[in-house]
């Protein structure tokens, strides 16, 4: 496995998503090979490193926050190939991914 989306359900109770995105961003603030997508997806990129995944994960289950993940085998290819520097693989120049 490559990459995997990590997608979060986000809780009728906004304290609780609060409380996650805190908890993320405290954990993921300084992760690399991590881009988030949305609200509440993240790319992460496997390959390079676990921890990113786990700590997602082990917060996610902490909190009662459901999540689904999808995996892809190999590197995603982001169309068209210029959508957004930040979030695309096919750009070398951003390190984060």
């Amino acid at each position: 496995m490559h990459s995997t989306l990590f997608i979060a359900a986000i809780p009728s109770q906004h304290d609780d998503w609060s409380r996650f995105l805190d908890g993320v961003d405290q954990k993921l603030s300084q992760a690399k090979d991590v881009a988030r997508l949305a609200e509440n997806v993240w790319l992460l990129n496997v390959r390079e490193t676990i921890e990113p995944f786990g700590e997602l994960v082990s917060l996610a289950q902490r909190m009662g926050i459901s999540y689904g993940l999808l995996p892809f085998e190999r590197e995603p290819e982001w169309l068209p190939a210029d959508f957004d520097p930040n979030t695309i693989l096919a750009h070398r120049t951003d390190d984060r991914f």
